[in-house]
């Protein structure tokens, strides 16, 4: 993940955007990157706000998280793919295979993977989440755009292409990271190079 400072948008209801929602976002992705635990309370401490005016805005503890690795998460997505293009790699496996490696480089990340297991693995993996729904409709996208600008021949509709490369990530990634090892990404991204191969 990287220290990008896009914000993420909402969608839950009774959830309200806007700047003040920036603003707690912004103190939620500090504190994340800085290894803290991600508490209501203190966030609204820090921002001289109360508690019930942190639900209004973020929601829960799990959306609130959700939104802070959607938004990383998609930082990092973006920095992927314009370190893949200025290297010479437009295609979607150039831009996966970066995404993985930044990822698996942010210590942040996988601290908080280690620290809050079971919560990680329930937001990241669970069919409805929000940061799995919005990672699969952003590689779709990425999926479209290789074939519309690089004429990749895909054999499965891009949909179904973006579901599994996201199971496959997580299948190397989060059980890794839970038990405690090094998660071996490049090893996904050889198994999505040969799920993409014409």
């Amino acid at each position: 993940m990287t220290t990008g400072t896009g914000q993420a948008g909402t969608d839950s209801p009774g959830v309200s955007a806007g700047p003040r929602q920036a603003e707690i976002l912004r103190q939620a992705r500090t504190m994340f990157l800085a290894h803290e635990r991600l508490d209501i309370g203190e966030i609204a401490t820090r921002l001289g706000l109360s508690r019930i005016t942190i639900y209004r805005h973020m929601g829960n503890r799990e959306h609130l998280v959700s939104e802070v690795l959607w938004s990383l998460s998609r930082d990092t997505l973006t920095r992927a793919r314009q370190d893949a293009q200025a290297s010479g790699e437009p295609d979607f496996i150039g831009t996966y295979r970066r995404y993985n490696r930044y990822l698996g480089q942010s210590e942040a990340f996988l601290q908080f993977l280690r620290d809050e297991s079971a919560f990680a693995l329930r937001l990241l993996t669970r069919p409805d989440g929000m940061v799995r729904v919005r990672l699969m409709a952003a590689l779709q996208g990425l999926l479209e755009k290789d074939v519309r600008e690089n004429g990749r021949h895909l054999h499965l509709d891009t949909q179904t292409l973006a579901y599994v490369i996201v199971c496959i990530g997580e299948s190397y990634l989060y059980p890794l990271i839970a038990m405690h090892n090094e998660p071996d990404l490049d090893r996904a991204t050889e198994v999505v190079g040969l799920l993409l191969r014409p």
